[in-house]
């Protein structure tokens, strides 16, 4: 059994519509986040979350992916503050990534709904970068039901990343339709380890359209997690 492959609405990123989040390999060495990465990637597994502008963590997921860029989708998220912080945090993920672009780039959980010609200025240099060609897709992220409603209707995002999982309520099953009918690609928040009903969680993403599922990359439980997927 291969791998779902999803199309991420209009940004046009196709991947696994499973995906991990690596910030979990701050903790451990570059042999061992090599390995851990080699691991998911091998399963399939072709949407990964670089996490926050660290550069160490970024370091280490160059070293990891180094044979691989070109076969994957890197998503990186940023704090919005002000143009300039972006630019130097984007050209050092890059540099230290050793790529020449991210897949995608999305402002990461913002107190407002950044847009073109506001007072911070954060959409417009990623508009910037995105027509230098160092970032293909813009997304967001949030956990804010209010601002992901505002980012679907105002349409001015490819993706959403939000907290969707099995146990979601109406609401935000209805916002996740709602992602799909607006050509939105739309990405669970990255959940803490695995959950125990892996098959029944795994099948509530797995069945979507447009979306992903994100992980935390962490060793314990890791096999049993991925073998839920081919079930």
């Amino acid at each position: 059994m291969s791998m779902k492959e999803v199309t991420l609405g209009r940004s046009g990123l196709r991947c696994s519509y499973l995906g991990f989040e690596l910030g979990p390999l701050q903790a451990v060495g570059y042999e061992k986040g090599k390995e851990l990465v080699s691991r998911v990637l091998d399963r399939g597994v072709t949407l990964l979350d670089i996490g926050m502008p660290v550069e160490e963590l970024q370091k280490k997921i160059g070293h990891a992916i180094a044979a691989k860029r070109g076969h994957l989708v890197l998503a990186g998220s940023f704090i919005p503050s002000t143009p300039k912080v972006f630019e130097t945090e984007l050209k050092m993920t890059l540099r230290a990534l050793k790529t020449d672009y991210l897949d995608l780039c999305q402002i990461h959980d913002p107190d407002y709904l950044p847009r073109t010609n506001d007072h911070i200025g954060v959409y417009d240099a990623m508009i910037k970068a995105k027509e230098m060609g160092y970032i293909r897709s813009i997304g967001l992220t949030t956990a804010t039901f209010e601002i992901a409603q505002d980012a679907l209707e105002f349409g001015w995002y490819d993706t959403l990343q939000y907290p969707w999982t099995e146990k979601s309520g109406q609401d935000d099953q209805d916002l996740l339709d709602f992602a799909h009918d607006a050509m939105m690609g739309s990405i669970s928040l990255p959940q803490e380890g695995y959950p125990d009903r892996t098959k029944e969680e795994l099948a509530f993403h797995r069945q979507k359209e447009d979306h992903a599922a994100l992980f935390e990359l962490k060793e314990e439980g890791l096999d049993r997690f991925l073998s839920g997927w081919e079930e």
